[in-house]
């Protein structure tokens, strides 16, 4: 379950191509409502299991989307 604690935006940081702000709180509630933890942790074992997709594999169908925009 995800903690009660929406981010709070910090000192600025120049390394950071944006700077950080407050999450509005619908944002927070939708993103509670629509993310599932537990499959989440599924995919990401799957990805630490079988090394997850290389770029190679996949940029064309990225490439062909973006085009069809």
């Amino acid at each position: 379950m995800v903690k009660e604690n929406p981010m709070k935006p910090g000192p600025p940081n120049p390394s950071e191509p944006f700077p950080r702000e407050t999450i509005p709180p619908e944002i927070v509630e939708w993103a509670r409502q629509t993310f599932d933890e537990e499959e989440f942790l599924a995919q990401v074992r799957e990805i630490e299991a079988t090394g997850g997709v290389r770029l190679e594999d996949f940029i064309a169908e990225v490439e062909a989307r973006a085009r069809s925009k």
